[in-house]
């Protein structure tokens, strides 16, 4: 269990470092990854917000299902 934590914490770390290097090094502007970064998180919240919407859709439909029975 230990090497597991071990391993997902140096892979986490990694992530973050190679982030920031990324974004230290990326050849376009500030504000052109700030504006980057910023549509890409507005395209998740949104996808995360259908994906919710069409899971409580279902949820609510076998649950009625699940009453009437």
């Amino acid at each position: 269990m230990k090497k597991v934590f071990s391993f997902i914490s140096g892979m986490l770390t990694g992530a973050v470092i190679s982030g920031v290097l990324v974004l230290l090094l990326t050849p376009e502007s500030g504000e052109g990854v700030r504006n980057t970064i910023n549509e890409k998180i507005q395209r998740t919240k949104s996808d995360i917000e259908v994906a919710a919407q069409q899971k409580r859709k279902e949820l609510e439909n076998e649950l009625a299902r699940l009453r009437q029975s």
